[in-house]
């Protein structure tokens, strides 16, 4: 009864105070809904239960490098952080699969490729770009999952060479054939080359590639693509078998195989398994970057928190003769404590159950910023499970922001209270409580507004790199040559030179060509052999270089500037003579002594190459990891498409997607459409994958810095404002209090300008404190931001500067603006009040 009573005191008042009770709610609904979208990836990534059987013994297999002693300076090997211990790598090569296939006892494995690949399939006089994902033979066993209808590869069928199948998805299936089951044992043609459909999965199958169409074999092998890190074995323990057990026996049966591949001695490797949704290279990536997006947004809750503290602290100060009156009428100080925590969990519960529906739209907005941001085997969404979790935080902050209050609040010595002059005293006695969770607030919001400083900085140079060429009226069209009828160089290059000759007819183009990766994208990274300069022999110690494949006109199209020598031309057949072009950053890196590299001579696989032309550098993704930043000015190294190796062309392509690259004089009304009947005269059976302008490149491959950047420029936005606020509701209760003080000035002659002053100072004075205590916090805690800010230092002056400044005049505005209503007081009316 008592409780009820309470309740329905509490919303009574909470009534009364709309301001109050409208600013605590939208403060904490942030706050919790900041937390609850956090959350919910949190979740995804540790507590849901995977969509398989059993899917708690479902592992990712991985790995482990340990440094043993300090490694050499200057060299940073396998991303082994300050601990001596690296992250769990998952990539496997063909050759680490057959070891744990046929000697892992413990486990029972099944390899597949990560992601998914976008390919050709041609169907009923109908051409389609679907998502293929190619997965080995017990894959679908190991999940726990039978095909609706047929059934899957087995390990027989699984190898170099072995039969085209392929297993639809239920929407494909839908999609493609009308849900017929006779849709089994027939033929699409996928990349070329026919292949059999012999399963179709389930509704709502997904794996880590979520939006696979079909899947087909694998066939993993130890060359080619199965000679680096390019696979990926998920297993399923066997029965009483645990995660140690399981490790224990994949390290021992791996020791030789690492021994063979003669590792720094420093460096030791462990071969592991992990739980599957939190295993995967993509999840681990996610990881880090997780724990600071929950650092930030609990941040935020804190500083809600305080916030929200010190408005009951004022709000206390305001009640305080009627909290005394009642008390001296004969309530207990516990039944006024709690009908404050009673006011407080109310207003906790009314803010958590709006943070719910804040945190749904906050993880909308997650998705948007980069719908690639959490490629995970189980979907991030909000769920049951979050939002208890959330309501209980928000139950849980209202007792933590209620309880100093409500404490201080009935802390009341009634003799004096009873002979003070109201509240007046009362306030002033605990205002040095309401000062100190300002001064917090201003100190925790520095830190984490520099933060966002940092990440913004990063974002903003990124995007304005000098790009080395012309990116206006540039469009460029990806096309998927992973296809049976595209082995060959010179099938490709006859494809490339048919449809460009279609594409400069379309009126308004200026020049047109194509390239294996575009500026900007990720590149494809070769080891380069020799080097023979001015007769000289040169063996790099780095040889990693970037290679890329171009038709003629590349560097016209796109305005590349020619530093010496030339550019490719028709005469560079596959019978003329090798050639090259380099960037001025491969000069740099491997010939820097040499001021004339024309006529130098490269060994990249089994030919010589000889140096034509040297251009310049243009941005690329970093493919290499060490300390490059996500787009930065590699070695690179140019080659005639006509000139490309056969015995890789199509490996190559099944890794990337040529690109045409088209220049305009303007724009140009349907030139996309015109692109497509150029590339569907040329090959009616292969359409172009994707559109994009250059700028579109530039996002995607700056995508994570801007996720992450635009999440903590929200937090940090959020609480700047909420330290504004503290500073604000500080500085007017002072005024509130201090109106008689100050009107009686007035009448002795003091000036409006001095009252304001007067007034404003200690809200200034207090966030200048705060901006001091905050700038060093923030040099330690910035640090911790090292893996993801680039171009800018971790304790940038610059971005320390700013930010002091701009907390100081936001606080200084929040300072004044109350103050101000000083200025208008009337001496008189105050003599006569008193």
């Amino acid at each position: 009864m008592n409780l009820w009573n309470n309740i329905r005191f509490a919303l009574r008042l909470l009534r009364k105070s709309p301001a109050f009770t409208i600013t605590v709610l939208a403060t904490l609904a942030l706050c919790i809904g900041a937390n609850t979208a956090i959350f919910s990836v949190l979740d995804a990534l540790y507590f849901q239960t995977l969509p398989y059987p059993d899917s708690n013994r479902l592992v990712m297999i991985g790995h482990v490098f340990h440094r043993n002693a300090p490694s050499l300076q200057g060299h940073c090997f396998f991303c082994v952080s300050e601990n001596g211990t690296s992250n769990p790598e998952s990539g496997q090569t063909g050759r680490t699969w057959q070891i744990i296939r046929d000697h892992a006892t413990y486990l029972s494995p099944a390899i597949y490729m990560e992601g998914s690949d976008g390919v050709n399939l041609y169907l009923k006089g109908r051409t389609a770009y679907v998502q293929q994902q190619r997965v080995g033979a017990n894959f679908f066993h190991v999940l726990g999952i039978q095909p609706l209808l047929g059934h899957t590869w087995t390990r027989a069928e699984d190898h170099p060479g072995g039969p085209n199948l392929a297993i639809l998805s239920y929407a494909a299936w839908q999609h493609f054939f009308d849900g017929n089951p006779s849709a089994l044992g027939r033929t699409i043609d996928l990349r070329g080359a026919p292949f059999t459909v012999i399963g179709i999965m389930p509704k709502g199958f997904h794996t880590n590639a979520s939006a696979a169409d079909l899947w087909t074999p694998l066939q993993p092998s130890t060359t080619g693509e199965g000679s680096g890190s390019n696979y990926h074995i998920l297993a399923r323990l066997k029965p009483g078998v645990t995660l140690a057990q399981a490790s224990g026996q994949l390290t021992s049966i791996m020791a030789s195989y690492w021994k063979d591949r003669h590792l720094p001695p420093q460096y030791s490797v462990r071969e592991i398994a992990l739980p599957l949704q939190s295993g995967t290279a993509a999840a681990q990536d996610l990881t880090g970057k997780l724990r600071l997006m929950f650092a930030a947004a609990f941040l935020v809750l804190l500083i809600g928190c305080v916030n929200i503290a010190g408005l009951l602290l004022s709000r206390s100060a305001a009640r305080s003769r009627e909290l005394t009156t009642r008390m001296a009428l004969g309530a207990s100080r516990a039944a006024i404590l709690n009908q404050l925590l009673t006011e407080s969990l109310l207003l906790a519960a009314g803010g958590g159950l709006l943070g719910l529906l804040v945190g749904e739209f906050a993880l909308e907005g997650l998705s948007y910023i980069s719908s690639h941001a959490f490629t995970l085997w189980t979907p991030v969404y909000f769920n049951a499970t979050v939002g208890f979790v959330s309501f209980g935080v928000a139950l849980a902050t209202g007792i933590l922001f209620g309880l100093f209050p409500a404490w201080q609040a009935t802390n009341i010595d009634l003799r004096a209270g009873l002979a003070e002059s109201g509240r007046n005293a009362t306030a002033a006695r605990h205002a040095w409580s309401r000062q100190v969770l300002v001064f917090a607030e201003v100190a925790l919001g520095v830190t984490l507004v520099i933060a966002a400083g940092l990440l913004v900085r990063t974002l903003t140079g990124l995007m304005n790199l000098n790009p080395g060429f012309d990116p206006h009226n540039v469009t460029t069209a990806s096309v998927v040559l992973n296809d049976a009828r595209y082995k060959t160089t010179a099938a490709g290059v006859r494809l490339f030179r048919d449809t460009l000759d279609r594409i400069r007819q379309i009126p308004g183009i200026e020049s047109a060509s194509v390239t294996l990766n575009l500026p900007f994208a990720a590149q494809l990274n070769d080891n380069i052999g020799r080097i023979l300069a001015s007769n000289r022999e040169i063996i790099p110690k780095n040889s990693i270089v970037n290679l890329n494949y171009t038709t003629p006109g590349l560097f016209k199209t796109l305005r590349i500037p020619l530093l010496q020598g030339r550019t490719f031309t028709a005469a560079d057949g596959p019978n003329a003579r090798k050639v090259t072009v380099v960037n001025d950053a491969f000069v740099r890196h491997f010939l820097p002594d040499d001021p004339n590299p024309i006529g130098d001579q490269i060994q990249s696989g089994v030919d010589w190459l000889t140096i034509v032309g040297v251009v310049k550098s243009v941005p690329q993704q970093n493919g290499w990891g060490g300390h490059y930043g996500p787009l930065d000015y590699f070695a690179q190294m140019y080659r005639p498409a006509a000139q490309w190796p056969d015995t890789s062309f199509l490996l190559v392509n099944s890794w990337f997607a040529p690109s045409f690259v088209v220049r305009t004089h303007g724009h140009i009304a349907g030139l996309r459409h015109a692109m497509e009947q150029a590339i569907a005269a040329a090959d009616p059976r292969l359409p172009f994958s994707r559109f994009q302008e250059i700028d579109d490149v530039l996002a995607a491959s700056v995508s994570n810095q801007r996720y992450m950047a635009v999440l903590f420029s929200s937090l940090a936005g959020l609480a700047l404002l909420l330290a504004a606020i503290g500073v604000y509701g500080l500085v007017a209760q002072s005024v509130a209090e201090r109106t008689r003080e100050m009107g009686i000035r007035l009448a002795l002659g003091a000036t409006p300008r001095h009252i304001v002053r007067q007034a404003a100072a200690p809200g200034i004075f207090l966030a200048l404190a705060g901006v001091a205590c905050g700038l060093i916090l923030s040099f330690f805690a910035a640090r911790l931001l090292t893996s993801l800010i680039y171009g800018v230092s971790p304790t940038d002056p610059l971005t320390f500067i700013a930010v002091a400044c701009l907390l100081i005049a936001v606080a200084a505005l929040a300072s004044i603006l109350p103050a101000l209503r000083l200025a208008h007081l009337d001496p008189a009316q105050t003599l006569r009040d008193e």
